[in-house]
This record gives structure tokens, sequence and C-alpha cells, in this order.
């Protein structure tokens, strides 16, 4: 064999061990959000019970808990998101082994840093997971009632039509169906379209909103309940509106 082939084949042999090594990676990245998500869906569960026998000092125990559970979900999404990016690199070509791990590390201290100044409204106020958290102790005594928005600062009324929140997917433009969000830049698409494109460049894809720089892969894909209900509540609205219209008419 060449000297040449055997380079070849060493740098093959190489690739795929990195690769080996970065889905290994991802696979534990992958369990730890699952813990961090069963123990979310547990303290969902526990504050259901305390608001319903009115154990008012427990719930708030719970609640700072909620918020850890909401803190180690962002501190892996940083972890994840750096992979991603060290991962896209590494494919790009660049192999010096030392300025890959600055690179990630650098970038995860600014994310880390970042997330560290925010406030107790954007780090909690805005996240899906807690607002569900919360959205499961407002139903408890209030089944039939909107809750009010945690993030003061927000209109979160549903306006007809296209609003600050859109409950358009930007691939389809339809209504949501299904809605995804991402984890590294917060956008929200319709399952099947944004899957669809995934597989269609090999697993992984610029976000499809307009001024993102950020890649998405399919781990980096959450089940967003809060917009799915939503996307619900306008359709109800529009629905209503329709009769109303029609009820009109006939008169």
């Amino acid at each position: 064999m060449s000297s040449s082939r055997s380079r070849a084949s060493l740098g093959g042999t190489s690739q795929y061990n990195e690769r080996r090594e970065f889905d290994s990676l991802f696979r534990d990245f992958n369990e730890m959000m699952h813990f961090a998500v069963r123990g979310l869906t547990f303290a969902t569960e526990a504050a259901t019970d305390l608001e319903e026998a009115e154990e008012q000092e427990e719930l708030n125990q719970l609640d700072l808990i909620a918020r850890d559970y909401v803190d180690f979900e962002n501190q892996l999404n940083f972890q994840r998101s750096a992979l991603n990016n060290l991962k896209i690199r590494s494919d790009a070509g660049h192999k010096f082994a030392s300025e890959l791990v600055e690179y990630y590390e650098a970038q995860l201290d600014d994310d880390l840093r970042k997330y560290e100044s925010k406030s107790e409204n954007e780090k909690y106020f805005q996240n899906e997971n807690y607002i569900e958290f919360r959205q499961k102790i407002w139903d408890v005594n209030h089944p039939d009632e909107t809750m009010p928005p945690l993030d003061k600062e927000a209109d979160d009324e549903i306006v007809m039509g296209r609003q600050k929140e859109s409950l358009y997917c930007p691939i389809t433009t339809l209504l949501l169906e299904e809605p995804v969000t991402s984890n590294v830049c917060k956008h929200t698409f319709s399952k099947d379209a944004i899957m669809q494109l995934i597989r269609r460049n090999m697993n992984t894809v610029p976000c499809p909103m307009t001024g993102c720089d950020k890649h998405i892969m399919e781990h980096n894909l959450q089940p967003n309940k809060r917009i799915e209900r939503k996307v619900q509540q306008y359709k109800s609205q529009s629905e209503d509106l329709m009769d109303d219209i029609e009820y009109t008419n006939i008169e």
C-alpha cells in the first residue's frame, strides 16, 4: 500500500473516530437533558399537589427548585451549542485541537457570563418549561381562566393576525403545527417542516429565520406546549369570530 493511501486511510479512520466521539458526547448531553426534564416534571406534579393542599411555603421552596432545573437546562444548552459549533469547525477542517478547545471554552464562558447577568424576568419568566410549570399550578384553581403573564413587561394577549410572538411557521408561513423551538436560538417552527430541512441537509441546517446565524440539529428541537396552546386559542378565537359573522349574515 502506498504512503498516500495509508495517510488517506488513517485520515478516514480519524474522521470516523471524531464523529463517534461527538455522537457519544451528544448522547451524554441528551441523557442529562432528559434528567433535567424529568426533574422539572416531578417538581410540577408535586407543585400541583401542594397547590391543592394550599401549602404555600413548601410551594415556594419547590418553585426555587424548578428554577434550579431551568438553570441546569440552560447550562446544558450552552455546552451543547458550543459543542455543536466545535463539530462544525472540526468538519470544516479545523484540526488544531488546542485551538478548538480554546474556542469551545471561550464560547461557553461567554454564554454563561451573559446568562448570569440576565434578570429574573429574562431567566425564568420567558423560559418555556418554567412557564409550563407555573401554568400547571395556575390550572389547579383556575381551570377556565387564562394565566396572567409572568413577564409583566410582555404583552401576552393574542391579537387576531400576526403578532409580536408569531404563531406562524417561518418555513411554511402557515399556522404552526406541532411547534418545536430551537434551544440554540429560540426560534419556533412546525415540526415536520424543520425536520424535512434538517434531513435534507445532512442533519444540520442554518436557522431558517432571516438574520439568524445559528445552526440547528434535530437534538436542538424541543416541543413548545405554550405556543401550541396559543395556536389552539387563536384557532378558537377565529372560529368564534366566523360564527358571529355567519350569525349576523343570517339575521
